[in-house]
């Protein structure tokens, strides 16, 4: 799923971190001072920007967003007949794609019919009740009401029984969780043996040329924009110190399988602007 192609690529050393691969130990990070994320801080945050969060996730990745959600939830392999939840579920995008089924990206694969069977049923989860009204909102004017049930609940205590569902998401709300081991642990317990997981999460290029740009976009244009449009200073300045603070993807992985993961892949998007971790609950 990675920029660069599959693990087995020869062509040059595989850019994921995967089982089958040492850890790589140079990760770098943005700043050094871990932001506040107390639950009642950040679902307040959220709460704030609410209203402009669609548009400003568009409009700042440039439309990326769309890619790598639709790259996450090919990586699940879908059937038909699973129940999805997806964590951190904001305005309910993962959850309304899911139903949509596997997104193609080309034209060419559309007319491939390419595109891949939905999710049964979708459970989506998020503290921020702003973000469930109008997730909410986008369910019922999709039609899918009876098929997505959105839950105002906490990562480190999802609302659901243990093995109920069969897969999982999380797209750009793990660092948000104020412990990411624990979340991941309940999303292990809730996973049925074999389920899959698929989490989005930004990083931080490596590449020399990329990196710069990067770091200077990130740090000093986005929440410049992301001020004049929310209105809410903080939560523009918290990414990058949320994201600068986040485990690098190798240490990520760890937590992946002491969770009770196996199959445990960090691969990079778009130069490793965005990281895709997958996993796959592990059968005992």
């Amino acid at each position: 799923m990675g920029t660069w192609g599959s693990c087995t690529s020869w062509r040059r050393p595989c850019p994921c971190i995967c089982d089958s691969h040492e850890s790589h130990t140079d990760e770098l990070t943005v700043v050094a001072t871990q932001p506040d994320k107390s639950p009642d801080r950040i679902s307040g945050m959220f709460d704030a920007i609410a209203p402009r969060y669609d548009l400003l996730n568009h409009l700042l990745s440039a439309g990326l967003d769309r890619r790598w959600r639709a790259a996450a939830f090919r990586s699940l392999q879908l059937t038909g007949r699973e129940t999805l939840l997806d964590v951190c579920c904001g305005t309910a995008d993962v959850a309304l794609e899911s139903r949509r089924g596997r997104p193609s990206l080309s034209a060419e694969a559309r007319s491939a019919k390419a595109d891949g069977p939905p999710a049964a049923r979708v459970v989506g989860v998020d503290f921020s009740g702003a973000m469930l009204a109008l997730g909410l909102q986008k369910v019922r004017a999709a039609g899918e009401s009876g098929r997505i049930t959105l839950l105002r609940g906490d990562a480190m205590r999802l609302p659901a029984a243990d093995r109920s569902v069969d897969a999982a998401t999380i797209a750009f709300g793990i660092r948000n969780v104020q412990r990411p081991d624990v979340a991941c642990a309940e999303i292990a317990r809730v996973l049925r043996p074999g389920g899959r997981l698929a989490i989005l999460e930004f990083g931080v290029p490596r590449i020399p040329g990329i990196r710069p740009v990067y770091l200077w976009y990130f740090t000093h244009v986005l929440p410049r924009i992301g001020r004049a449009i929310s209105g809410h200073g903080a939560a523009y300045s918290y990414l990058p110190a949320s994201v600068g603070t986040f485990a690098p993807p190798a240490q990520f992985v760890e937590t992946l399988r002491r969770a009770g993961f196996s199959d445990v892949r960090a691969d990079p998007l778009t130069f490793g602007i965005v990281y895709l971790y997958t996993a796959r609950r592990a059968a005992t």
